[in-house]
């Protein structure tokens, strides 16, 4: 995860610093907050290392798509979403949480597919660990294409 994330810094120009936070539960499970110098994403800390790397991967898949999107002006957060992650995160500002919030349209279908996207790439990484690599050897090779490889496939 964390080369992913150093890799998409570099390509942005800018860090991603990840830092685990302990996240009011129930509530979000994780937040990006993108700064002038930096991007930085906040996640659960009180969940399992698989949960955090599957937190940390929808947040880059936000990063990724706030890059191809114009920010809408007059877009503003609800002034119960700003109050609610005030309370919980006191040394993030208003003006920021409000920038921030404008990336959370729920009803565009970007929420449904990050996560999706976050889910099949961790799907995948999980699989592609756990297959054997493919022998030298051509008559093994088409044992373990017939038996097991599940390269390409879930």
């Amino acid at each position: 995860m964390k080369e992913l994330c150093r890799a998409l810094g570099e390509r942005r120009g800018r860090p991603i610093v990840l830092r685990p936070f302990p996240l009011e539960k129930p509530g979000p499970s994780g937040l990006w907050v993108d700064m002038p110098q930096m991007d930085v994403v906040l996640y659960q800390q009180e969940t399992t290392p698989l949960h955090q790397d599957h937190i940390i991967l929808h947040e880059a898949f936000h990063i990724i798509v706030a890059e191809d999107e114009p920010v809408e002006e007059g877009q503003e957060a609800p002034d119960d979403f700003v109050e609610g992650w005030a309370t919980m995160i006191p040394v993030l500002d208003p003006a920021l949480i409000r920038r921030v919030a404008r990336r959370c349209s729920y009803d565009d279908g970007e929420e449904c597919a990050v996560e999706l996207a976050a889910t099949i790439i961790l799907e995948w990484s999980s699989v592609l660990d756990h297959v054997t690599p493919l022998s030298e050897d051509p008559s093994v090779r088409r044992v373990q294409a017939a038996l097991g490889d599940r390269r390409g496939w879930l």
